[in-house]
């Protein structure tokens, strides 16, 4: 880059960062606590090197491997690579002589040659942008288990998603596998190795024996890396230790929805960030994708299906990735914050102990110093807060819980007006103001509308003094059906800045022209099916009889593979073949495919299944080391297998609902919800209330059973009538029939068309105490999870 003068700084081209250099008395950097400025330099004229420095005390840290150098210590990484890429720095000697000095200064000027690849990765704001490629990152060997460090040149890598167990293998254990083998954890770690070494993975990320926790600011750098980690991963494996592949993840029997993978904080980044998820169960038995199961999934965890079928999670409002994480919990109460930072593209530094709620509102305000978003402001607080006072951001993910419909604000109509920022005496935004009762209280309006019918939401605010509002009714959210009104005049113009688009590193396209490899294995329950395809140029058949190769040269070019069954002379066919990303069908029979179906890019994942006269034909793919080869894996599913009727099935979340309280106050204690008949995927309970999905045209009731464990007090039903859920219905009885015949006598009466004669309320007297349960049902006002509610309030008297 050619010599530059030293003027105060050491100026290393328009590239990088100006790397200012300051010494104090002693001449050893002592004034440059948190500063940006030199470590240490040898004694050799030619082998002085310049490092960044985070920290001085009574030692000097360096910034890009974070080791502690001492001063005058031993080499550094740094030193490592500029000799490895020829690169020289002169820089002033740590003796603190005049000599130091006056080398410095007689040195008019400084010669500093470097490669295009150090600037290329010198961050520009060294406090919120560490580069990747200096940044430490340690990879778990899968055939040594040993690990290795990686600054730059990362490989191609799985890694492993799962839930902490006792006794995990650690940082320090893993340093000796005699050590390790005796914790209880070394058998996920030999497993999820094993599983990757078998699709040719050299190295995988594990976080409990990838990250040195006993190193706080390593710690800090991996919390604030972990979405990149797994976005940047070829593939993830989700290891859920408490599910067995017994029955399809569709089959409500199925232990798959309740795994505590999917109410863990940290799983929800880990599920969303990386491009390929394979779920395995506790005997490391693959049970499918998430593009495959992305329905069973999406109904597990309220995100939506899109969502999985690659939609960019920034499209959706901040209010709606808050509700993804309302349900979810964290050991450490901070972490609900931490753990989102990814999903919002933020960093601030852990500070453990600081409480969850002030983790919390830091969070938010990262979010708010890049997107202005109103929705950030559109949640609803417990209903045990509503007589208190509160500001405008929310205490923890919880408070987000109804917020799923809730779109990103419409920021363009009131111009610049739509940006707000934090002050010392609380947060200055634009919103429109409506007097509602008095003086002292308004409605305030966000620029947010529901997905489902397009109202505005709406909050109220009292007048605390001359300028200053606090959120009262902190537990509603009001519809509007508009609020062009109070938009009229204005006319504002602002230009915003463009956000960086965060691109995964991982992600390599296949050139059109670049030849591809297709590996077809069958697996143990289709090794009775015969590959039939003579041998050609394309077609190569591997001495193993259960794996076929095919390789394809050029775009758009279909080879198919038939095969088929020596006894019943049953046939499938696989059509293979290529665009911007490896493609296929599958078939029963042999007949030729007129042309490849439209696919979408964004879904290019496995999962389909046909039905045959045996059973059913199902296909799989699986991500590899290798990015120009894909492997597919068929396998069949019995006929009398009871599953198979799962393996076709998608689930579709209920348009409608009711919100039912979770406990009830009864004329002597508090009466839990204790069961609903029949389960739905979508259902939902919270702290203080439950949502129990519904439709009008599928199941279009329920039984809610309250009382204690064994010993219901009384049910409740619920119903929903008509193509737009005109007509809802409730009743309240004792608990003298089981939940079953209930069902199935309110059954008969659907059949019947005898459900529409039920009331809105009901109404059931309690024969030990003298009062009665009154139960009633309305539409929602404000904003709630589905669209009706339930009510349910003691009266004392005959």
């Amino acid at each position: 880059m050619g010599e530059t003068r030293f003027e105060g700084e050491l100026d290393v081209g328009a590239d990088v960062v100006p790397f200012p250099f300051r010494a104090g008395p002693e001449g050893n950097g002592g004034d440059l606590q948190n500063r940006v400025g030199w470590v240490r330099g040898e004694e050799e004229e030619e082998r002085t090197y310049v490092v960044a420095v985070v920290e001085w005390k009574r030692h000097c840290s360096c910034y890009f491997c974070r080791t502690q150098a001492g001063i005058g210590g031993g080499d550094c990484l740094v030193s490592r690579v500029l000799e490895r890429h020829n690169g020289r720095y002169w820089s002033p000697q740590r003796s603190s002589s005049r000599r130091w000095r006056s080398k410095w200064s007689e040195s008019s000027r400084i010669r500093f040659r470097a490669q295009r690849f150090l600037t290329s990765f010198w961050p520009r704001n060294i406090g919120s942008c560490r580069s990747r490629l200096l940044s430490l990152m340690r990879l778990l060997n899968t055939k040594t288990l040993k690990l290795a460090e990686f600054y730059a040149d990362i490989p191609l890598y799985a890694i492993l998603s799962h839930t902490w167990e006792k006794e995990e293998v650690t940082f320090q254990d893993i340093q000796n596998l005699e050590t390790a083998r005796l914790k209880a954890g070394f058998a996920k770690v030999s497993n999820a190795c094993a599983r990757a070494r078998n699709y040719d993975f050299e190295w995988i990320w594990i976080d409990s024996c990838c990250i040195n926790k006993e190193s706080s600011a390593e710690l800090s750098e991996a919390i604030n890396s972990m979405y990149q980690y797994y976005e940047d991963a070829a593939v993830c494996y989700v290891y859920l230790c408490d599910v067995s592949i017994e029955f399809h993840p569709r089959n409500l029997k199925s232990t798959f929805k309740d795994s505590r993978w999917f109410k863990r904080g940290w799983t929800l980044q880990e599920l969303l960030a990386p491009d390929h998820v394979v779920f395995l169960d506790k005997d490391w038995v693959r049970i499918g994708t998430r593009w495959t199961l992305r329905d069973v999934v999406s109904a597990i965890t309220s995100i939506p299906v899109e969502v999985f079928e690659g939609w960019d999670i920034n499209t959706y409002s901040v209010a709606q990735r808050m509700s993804w994480a309302a349900s979810r919990e964290t050991t450490r109460a901070e972490d609900q914050a931490y753990s989102l930072m990814g999903i919002f593209g933020v960093s601030m530094p852990p500070i453990y102990g600081e409480g969850g709620a002030k983790a919390f509102m830091r969070l938010q305000q990262e979010i708010i110093k890049i997107s202005d978003d109103q929705s950030i402001f559109a949640w609803v607080a417990a209903s045990s807060e509503r007589n208190e006072h509160r500001g405008l951001l929310a205490k923890s993910p919880y408070e987000f819980r109804m917020s799923g419909e809730v779109k990103a604000s419409e920021s363009d109509c009131i111009g610049d007006r739509s940006s707000y920022s934090f002050g010392n005496n609380g947060l200055h935004i634009h919103l429109p103001l409506e007097s509602i009762g008095g003086d002292d209280l308004f409605l305030a309006s966000l620029l947010c509308q529901s997905e489902r019918d397009g109202s505005f939401l709406s909050f109220a605010l009292r007048k605390t003094s001359r300028h200053q509002y606090a959120r009262c009714h902190p537990d509603q959210l009001v519809f509007r059906p508009t609020l062009q009104p109070a938009l009229n005049n204005i006319q504002e113009l602002t230009v915003r800045e463009i956000p960086v688009t965060r691109r995964s590193r991982s992600y390599v396209s296949v050139d059109l022209f670049e030849s591809l490899m297709y590996h077809v294995d069958l697996l143990p329950s289709a090794q009775h099916f015969i590959c039939t395809n003579s041998q050609s140029w394309h077609v190569i058949h591997s001495p193993n009889l259960s794996r076929v190769s095919v390789r394809l040269q050029r775009p758009i070019f279909d080879c198919k593979l038939t095969y088929k069954t020596q006894v019943t002379e049953e046939a499938f066919t696989i059509h293979l073949w290529r665009g911007g990303f490896p493609c296929y069908v599958l078939q029963l029979g042999d007949q030729p495919l007129k042309w490849p179906p439209l696919i979408d890019e964004s879904s290019p994942d496995d999962g389909t299944v046909v039905c045959s006269n045996s059973g059913a034909i199902s296909v799989h793919s699986e991500v590899t080391s290798d990015r120009s080869a894909r492997r597919f894996e068929i396998g069949v599913i019995d006929r009398d297998s009871l599953e198979i009727n799962f393996w076709t099935q998608t689930l579709r979340p209920p348009r409608s609902g009711f919100i039912v309280p979770s406990m009830y106050y009864g004329p002597s204690e508090m009466i839990p919800l204790v069961g609903v008949y029949p389960f739905d995927f979508y259902q939902k309970t919270f702290q203080d209330m439950a949502y129990i999905p519904m439709s009008p045209t599928d199941d279009p009731f329920r039984i809610l059973t309250y009382g204690r464990p064994g010993t219901p007090s009384f049910h409740v039903a619920i119903g929903l009538l008509g193509p737009s859920c005109e007509t809802y219905w409730t009743e309240v009885m004792g608990d003298g029939e089981s939940v079953e015949q209930l069902y199935q006598s309110y059954l008969n009466r659907s059949r019947a068309d005898k459900l529409g004669q039920l009331g809105q309320t009901s109404t059931w007297s309690d024969s030990l105490y003298v009062g009665s349960l009154i139960a009633s049902v309305q539409e929602r006002s404000s904003l709630r999870l589905g669209t009706h509610l339930l009510r349910l309030e003691w009266i004392w008297g005959p």
